[in-house]
């Protein structure tokens, strides 16, 4: 089974419907529960998925700029809680980042090999995540 985060957004929305034609697919959203909280870790781990796709995120750039605790909670902590989880289950992780994480200066496409340099707090959560995850699972 495939765990998809997020799975009430406009990605997690469109992924469950993809997916679920050729898989069997679970989606969780904050009314399942909160990944910001490390009770999480166990929710996740208990609906015993092969694989979690984790869409789930603050996406509002403005608001993660007016709420920069909110913003790391969910997009830095909820991405570990998740990250721990498939740990524990030892699965793989696929992770929706986003172009935030750069600065935009580059005049060429970039790679997930090039530098980090958010410019915001929504870039920066989104790049705590992927640290998570860098430091979690291999």
């Amino acid at each position: 089974m495939i765990l998809v985060t997020g799975a009430k957004g406009m990605l997690g929305t469109d992924l469950c419907a993809e997916l679920s034609s050729q898989h069997q697919v679970t989606g969780v959203d904050l009314g399942d529960f909160d990944l910001g909280h490390k009770e999480a870790v166990e929710a996740i781990a208990d609906l015993n998925p092969q694989l979690v796709v984790h869409c789930a995120a603050m996406t509002n750039v403005d608001g993660c700029e007016t709420d920069p605790d909110r913003a790391y909670l969910v997009n830095g902590l909820g991405t570990r809680h998740a990250a721990l989880a498939c740990q524990k289950l030892d699965i793989p992780m696929l992770y929706i980042s986003t172009d935030f994480v750069f600065d935009g200066a580059k005049r060429e496409p970039y790679y997930e090999w090039d530098s980090p340099n958010p410019l915001g707090h929504y870039g920066r959560s989104k790049l705590a995540g992927e640290s998570e995850i860098r430091s979690l699972l291999n």
